[in-house]
């Protein structure tokens, strides 16, 4: 796990808030650190996103995923499909999605080059290699070849679930803690006593973050409230079945609901509180572990979310180094001043959260 380039992304991340001002767009930031972070582990490319305000892929990203908001299409697809020419706004917005798919091209060009001249990933240790560079290496070696425009939807997947989710997720966590100072004291406690409180960076190994305990209860709590992904796609019933006395029928499509399942009064105490001691070692979420899926943010199973633990590791770096440098809180004039205010298309994200920052050293 890229433990080392998560922290160093941490270090880059702090100079750009240098330069912002202590007040901070959390989201645009926390998006900008995980593009860099997915760009780098994931496609051994710099994407700049952090140090450039303008950045073309950042621009280019979210005009694409502001197309995707209006649900008109969703429920009347054959619009699109057959007469995208009455449609401007989104024909233009085909036209981005292809100027997008180019530029992947390009990266994966790039990769292919760099192997052939057997030129490693400079941002990775030696023993570690990105996920673009198995995918290819696994083609060259007869081990499961892919057209480049697989490995460009493959690489479209990585781009979208390996940087937004996690952004999101980031998001969130930081909102939690500005609200409630006690758990913010408490988590930077432990970080404190495990990574040591000296004016100056310290980058987490991956032993370092397996023991922080209370960190990994702050993150669980996140995701259980507001899961990145609210709901997974649907799925199409092969045949009449009977699932806890409700029929579905043959062909119906099953869609899970996952932020009214971690909502679920009849699962949780008290579902809507923020509260990460129900994850602490004997209480509510362990009694309940093995009995069912009652905290599945990142589903479950054999489909399970192959990038759970690379999100993971990224949110107790990058959280627990932020913990050490800075105290945070919402400004007064906060719009999330009494509750957390979101949206949910195309994904579940904090809506307009700024927040306020102040250097501990």
């Amino acid at each position: 796990m890229p433990v080392e380039l998560f922290g160093t992304l941490a270090q880059t991340l702090f100079k750009t808030m240098d330069r912002t001002g202590s007040t901070v767009d959390v989201p645009d930031l926390m998006e900008r650190w995980t593009l860099d972070a997915i760009g780098k582990a994931g496609f051994g490319f710099d994407f700049h996103a952090l140090e450039e305000p303008n950045n073309k892929w950042v621009m280019m990203y979210n005009s694409i995923m502001a197309g995707h908001e209006d649900r008109f299409y969703d429920y009347l697809p054959f619009l699109e499909q057959r007469f995208l020419w009455l449609f401007p706004g989104r024909r233009k917005l085909h036209q981005k999605l292809t100027e997008f798919l180019a530029m992947l091209d390009d990266i994966i060009v790039h990769k292919r080059e760099a192997l052939e001249k057997r030129i490693p990933n400079p941002h990775l240790q030696e023993n570690e290699k990105d996920l673009l560079t198995l995918m290819i290496e696994s083609e060259l070696n007869g081990e499961g070849a892919m057209s480049n425009e697989e490995l460009k939807s493959n690489l479209c997947v990585f781009f979208v679930a390996g940087h937004d989710t996690t952004a999101n997720a980031l998001s969130f966590a930081i909102y939690y803690l500005a609200a409630n100072q006690d758990v913010q004291r408490k988590a930077r406690e432990e970080v404190t006593r495990i990574l040591g409180d000296e004016p100056v960076d310290v980058l987490p190994t991956v032993e370092q973050i397996k023991n922080m305990d209370y960190l990994n209860m702050v993150i669980k709590e996140t995701l259980r409230l507001n899961s990145p992904a609210g709901e997974i796609f649907p799925r199409v019933v092969t045949q009449d079945t009977e699932l806890a006395g409700t029929l579905l029928p043959k062909d119906t499509w099953v869609l899970l609901d996952i932020y009214n399942l971690h909502r679920n009064s009849r699962l949780w105490q008290n579902p809507d509180k923020f509260d990460p001691e129900r994850f602490a070692p004997g209480n509510e979420a362990e009694r309940k572990a093995g009995s069912g899926m009652y905290w599945i943010p990142f589903s479950s199973g054999a489909r399970q979310c192959i990038g759970m633990n690379f999100s993971l590791a990224e949110q107790r770096v990058l959280l627990s180094m932020l913990l050490r440098k800075f105290t945070w809180t919402l400004p007064e004039n906060s719009i999330h001043a009494d509750e957390l205010l979101s949206t949910n298309r195309p994904l579940q994200g904090p809506f307009d959260l700024e927040i306020t920052f102040k250097k501990r050293y």
